[in-house]
């Protein structure tokens, strides 16, 4: 019940008109992607780029100067899982994807 049913207006005497409910907004998780697509999303938490993390193994391993790692500032959806990267790995990935960005 609104808080103005029944009320009158002072200056008119007129029923008060009782304001509509706001509309609720649903959202709705996106759609599955499909073998060959995949989504870029922009990533706000707290996460290590992977790419960075892979490249740091590699030049452990062979005993060269280890890179930095940077944090992920997007996300990387395909049909078979997630990818945390940074903004440079973001743009490498985006130039040699052969799978169709939704």
């Amino acid at each position: 019940m609104s808080l103005f049913a029944g009320q009158l207006d002072l200056f008119t005497g007129a029923p008060v008109d009782v304001p509509a409910a706001p509309v609720t907004v649903r959202r709705s998780a996106p759609p599955p992607l499909e073998p060959g697509q995949v989504r870029y999303t922009t990533f706000r938490g707290q996460r290590d780029c992977e790419d960075c993390g892979h490249a740091q193994a590699a030049a452990y391993e062979a005993g060269r100067p280890v890179p930095t790692r940077r944090r992920a500032t997007a996300s990387r959806q395909t049909a078979a899982g997630r990818t945390y990267l940074c903004e440079l790995h973001k743009t490498d990935r985006q130039a040699a994807d052969t799978e169709v960005e939704v």
